[in-house]
């Protein structure tokens, strides 16, 4: 018989369920909406009345979930996920298997991510791969020799928390200068708009926003440089930068066969790729940046509920 995993991506807003086979291919999908004002057990019921929908269920093998926030990996305890407010404290891994009677493995959504990556992009044909994700914030995962490495509590892979400018930007995290600073969607945007109150040199960026900046985003930006923006073109040129000097310092200090790149702001693909190699080559070392591939996700969207149907084979 055929071995199959369920997956669990629960977003703030959507909940992604697959049921996924031996080699990450996905059998069967479905979503829910996230409803972040039920109570857990009501939202637990309700993600548990999709699993006896599929076809597949009985012949699952374990279940896995990916949730941001602050997860106790061993306990399968979601302690606290910024993105669904009510759940905290909540004992996920117990609730699941006593309704399911299948093993139940939790995990951080970045750590899910990284997994994902490694068996879509990367086809686990690699030994050491790290999962960088661009989307508000700035996060990752770390594969080493081909299994997730959480770290003592299960914090390993806050790559957005990199400094890499000491005296730089003030982060949420309370440091200064974080990586996340610099090349989260969020701080590529506000670059942007203090940059347009300050020059008039972007003849697209307003335009395509409405003449709203609240309206600017990184796909409208990526828009605009395609165009040939000025402002919008030194603003990637900027990230590519900055993503450079963290890729380069993963690059020595991991000495990783691929680094995969995902979530939104990697697809502004060469805008920011290209900065971002040039600024490698200056500052990692040869064999290391030679040897390393870098690779933009073709599969941000399945990440995450892929990945979390493949925990169990990264344990």
């Amino acid at each position: 018989m055929a071995n199959y995993y369920l997956g669990v991506d629960m977003g703030g807003t959507l909940i992604k369920i697959a049921i996924v086979d031996s080699k990450a291919n996905i059998i069967e999908e479905d979503f829910i909406d996230t409803d972040i004002t039920a109570k857990p057990k009501d939202v637990i019921k309700n993600i548990t009345e999709v699993f006896k929908k599929f076809k597949n269920y009985s012949k699952v093998n374990s279940i896995g979930f990916g949730i941001a926030g602050d997860i106790n990996f061993k306990d399968g305890i979601v302690r606290y996920s910024p993105n669904i407010p009510k759940w905290n404290k909540v004992p996920l891994k117990k609730e699941i298997e006593q309704i399911t009677n299948k093993p139940v493995f939790i995990d951080n959504d970045a750590n899910t991510a990284a997994i994902g990556a490694y068996w879509l992009d990367i086809k686990a044909t690699v030994d050491n791969m790290i999962c960088v994700t661009l989307g508000t914030g700035v996060g990752g995962g770390i594969i080493i020799n081909k299994k997730l490495f959480r770290g003592n509590n299960g914090t390993a892979g806050e790559i957005g928390h990199i400094t890499i400018e000491p005296n730089g930007r003030k982060c949420n995290c309370g440091n200064n200068g974080c990586a996340e600073t610099y090349i989260g969607a969020k701080h590529i945007v506000k670059e942007t708009v203090d940059l347009l109150n300050s020059s008039n040199k972007s003849k697209y960026i307003l335009n395509l926003a409405n003449d709203n900046i609240k309206q600017i985003t990184p796909k409208i930006l990526a828009q605009a440089a395609k165009k040939g923006d000025f402002i919008a073109k030194q603003v990637w040129n900027n990230a590519g930068k900055k993503l450079g000097i963290l890729l380069a310092d993963i690059i020595n200090f991991f000495n990783p066969d691929a680094i995969v790149l995902c979530g939104g702001i990697s697809n502004a693909g060469n805008l920011i790729i290209t900065p971002a190699k040039e600024e490698i080559k200056k500052r990692a070392f040869k064999t290391s940046a030679k040897s390393c591939k870098i690779v933009v996700s073709k599969y941000t969207s399945k990440l995450g509920v892929v990945g979390a149907a493949m925990l169990v084979k990264s344990l």
